[in-house]
């Protein structure tokens, strides 16, 4: 389960994977790289539903993965730092 901890991990090298790689490569234990992919896949259909552009299924999936998977923390960040 992706948790309010891991996104602040992410965003403490500011969703560099490349940065948190070179500066602390044992945080991996606490943020897999597939964690780390699946927030920032995340992020970014957050954004397109924040947008206007999605289509309401495509929201609605978004919403229910992003149920499954994250908890509110998580999901509270995510709404209010989608990209721009």
């Amino acid at each position: 389960m992706l948790t309010g901890d891991k996104f602040a991990l992410y965003q403490r090298f500011g969703g560099d994977l490349d940065a948190r790689t070179r500066m602390a490569l044992d945080t991996r234990a606490l943020l897999s790289d597939e964690e780390w992919a699946l927030i920032e896949e995340l992020r970014m259909q957050i954004a397109v539903v924040r947008s206007g552009r999605a289509s309401e299924a495509f929201a609605m999936t978004v919403r229910l993965r992003l149920d499954e998977i994250a908890d509110a923390d998580l999901r509270a960040a995510l709404w209010g730092s989608a990209l721009p």
